[in-house]
């Protein structure tokens, strides 16, 4: 049961994702015309849904943006952090694959479906690629932030490539988000070691990746799904 709810869930937040193209992530990158069509939309429209990923935490809490508190909605999931914005009265064209999935979920949910939607903020974060700061009692009255933390995103090159700061409603509140993360963080990072563990045992005969070549290849940051 408990993995029927976590399904439908990840179908629901699948529905009604938005993945902001290209042009609006970078106003200013230039794109040849002949690709204009091609890459109008997301190619990780169907990222969500998948019967081995888990939901850890969900909620809203406050992301400083340009100096600015913005209201975020915040989903852990076993292997990345999605952060969104929840807007409403947002049309979005379902998904092929989840728009004529019979659910209770789906029936259940029609009226918030058609009210709220969830448009990604920037990427996804994968857990193995930022560190976690517990802003310090010290550091918040100096800087006057209440109940913050920070996550600091690295790329595969350990090049810090974005920093989000976070506050939450509550000191209670902040602190079940950092014990989440931080436990989801080790769980998944071992699960990255187990893999390269066991593809490094392969028996010879076995095909083998070029001499330099990532044994994860880029599938090291999230899970290969079904």
């Amino acid at each position: 049961m408990k993995w029927l709810k976590n399904f439908e869930r990840l179908l629901e937040i699948q529905r009604n994702i938005v993945w902001p193209p290209v042009t609006e992530l970078d106003p200013k990158v230039y794109i040849p015309e002949f690709l204009k069509g091609a890459i109008s939309r997301q190619p990780c429209e169907r990222l969500i849904v998948s019967p081995r990923r888990q939901i850890i935490l969900e909620g809203s809490v406050h992301m400083l943006d340009h100096n600015k508190p913005q209201e975020m909605y915040v989903i852990l999931f076993d292997d990345m952090l999605l952060i969104t914005r929840r807007k409403k009265g947002l049309h979005k064209k379902k998904s092929s694959l989840t728009e004529n999935w019979p659910s209770s979920c789906s029936r259940a949910s029609t009226s918030s479906e058609s009210a709220l939607r969830y448009i990604v903020y920037k990427q996804p974060l994968s857990l193995d690629r930022f560190f976690i700061h517990d802003v310090t009692p010290h550091e918040s009255a100096a800087s006057k932030l209440e109940a913050a933390f920070v996550l600091v995103n690295l790329n595969r090159f350990q090049q810090i490539i974005a920093v989000y700061t976070f506050q939450a409603q509550t000191e209670q509140i902040k602190q079940t988000w950092l014990s989440k993360l931080r436990d989801t963080q080790d769980k998944w990072k071992r699960t990255l070691q187990n893999t390269v563990f066991r593809s490094q045992r392969l028996p010879s005969s076995a095909s083998t990746p070029p001499k330099g070549t990532q044994v994860l290849r880029e599938a090291s940051i999230h899970r290969e799904y079904p």
